[in-house]
């Protein structure tokens, strides 16, 4: 091998990656839609969101989907549409973006955090059910990088306790659980239209379900507009004051998702087999651990992908080791989430924002470092890579991984 490019010798990659990379892709299909759309007056129109909603429910097998501004807002939907309410436990893992947590707190529950599984990196079953308590309302199984969690035992603990399961799969658009589209497996699935996500609407989230009392509730809270469409007059009656939540989805983000639907499975069909190829030139290498796929799972869609790194074998800083990558060419990073349960709001029992949340019924449990052992554990070793979009990157791919193979095999020159 020839020496490390840290210490001056040539890179590995040398191939641009923008290509490879480059998402979200927005083609004519799209611009022309919008530019229909603004045209025809279709752009003020709820007519566009209700023709997505049932594409999207087509898609997933459900009876029904309500679209929604953003992922968040259909997370807190799901909480509200379950009856998480004061006092009530959400058990989440630690490991996953704020927002899926904070609307729980929106609902003045209280989150409770569980470990994940060193290999899926999603919620482990096992902890799940140690973390029960009488006052557990529902479980918030998070889809981590794409990757499914083992939803099989999760939703036998769930029955055993009468808990409602939702699902966020924000990461994982049309990924599959032994044959099963996420997001359908659980009670309540939500997902994120994000621009970086594997399917976009600018910005924009979806709530699907089976359940018609879960569909209403969700209407309740933040589409006023649709109130007088339910079947219950208990629910018709607050049409006029209401929760006054506006979560509805923007008409033309509702045009630019109907068109990415059209297109995903395509879109993942390529990200499969780019990511597969990745994880297996990456699997013989000393010292690092590809992102791990489980048998049960049919990936395509990736918000991230996540190599663990062991430095105990190596004898070199992840640090150091993430510097000699990227001399390399190799856009490697440390990983960008942060545990929720070591943030000031579990932690901090003097701030001000936790006098304002705190009341008889409501109290948040407080961590520190060490309560969640292994999650803490895994993620101290993550190294985060880009997802390869696109055709055609299968050289620049042989490139990332002979660059991890160069690093390792010249592991001395960076001790």
């Amino acid at each position: 091998m020839a020496k490390l490019a840290i210490n001056g010798g040539p890179k590995t990659v040398t191939l641009d990656d923008k290509e490879a990379t480059r998402w979200p892709i927005i083609g004519e299909e799209e611009i022309q839609a919008i530019i229909e759309a603004i045209k025809n007056g279709r752009f003020t129109s709820y007519e566009t969101i209700r023709e997505f909603e049932s594409d999207f429910a087509k898609y997933h097998g459900v009876r029904y989907a309500l679209a929604h501004n953003n992922g968040t807002s259909a997370l807190h939907a799901a909480y509200f549409a379950a009856g998480v309410g004061p006092g009530d436990e959400v058990i989440i893992p630690s490991y996953q973006w704020h927002t899926a947590i904070t609307p729980i707190l929106a609902c003045h529950a209280i989150p409770v955090f569980c470990e994940i599984d060193p290999k899926t990196l999603t919620a482990d079953p096992e902890d799940i059910k140690r973390k029960i308590t009488p006052r557990t309302k529902a479980i918030c199984v998070v889809h981590m990088w794409g990757v499914p969690a083992d939803m099989d035992p999760i939703i036998e603990i769930a029955r055993d306790h009468n808990l409602v399961v939702i699902e966020d799969v924000s990461h994982a658009h049309g990924n599959l659980y032994k044959g099963r589209k996420l997001g359908t497996i659980g009670d309540i699935g939500c997902f994120s239209l994000q621009m970086g996500k594997s399917m976009v609407a600018g910005e924009g989230g979806v709530l699907i379900t089976n359940n018609y009392e879960y569909y209403s509730r969700a209407v309740l809270l933040g589409h006023y507009e649709r109130i007088p469409e339910l079947t219950k007059d208990e629910y018709r009656r607050y049409h006029i004051c209401n929760f006054g939540f506006k979560y509805r989805m923007h008409p033309l983000a509702a045009v630019i998702a109907r068109i990415q639907l059209k297109h995903l499975d395509e879109r993942n069909a390529i990200r499969r087999e780019n990511m597969e190829y990745l994880t297996k030139g990456l699997m013989e290498i000393d010292g690092i651990e590809p992102q791990y796929i489980p048998p049960y799972a049919t990936m395509g869609s990736w918000y991230g992908y996540r190599v663990k790194y062991y430095h105990e074998k190596l004898g070199v800083s992840k640090k150091k080791f993430i510097e000699a990558l990227r001399a390399e060419g190799v856009r490697a990073s440390e990983e960008r989430y942060k545990l929720a349960h070591l943030q000031p709001m579990f932690q901090d029992k003097e701030k001000p924002i936790r006098s304002l949340l705190d009341c008889p019924n409501f109290r948040l449990r407080l961590y520190k470092k060490g309560d969640l052992p292994i999650t803490e554990e895994v993620v101290s070793r993550l190294i985060s890579l880009p997802v390869f979009h696109n055709k055609g990157c299968k050289e620049l791919i042989d490139q990332y991984i002979e660059a991890f193979r160069k690093v390792v095999s010249n592991i001395d020159e960076l001790k």
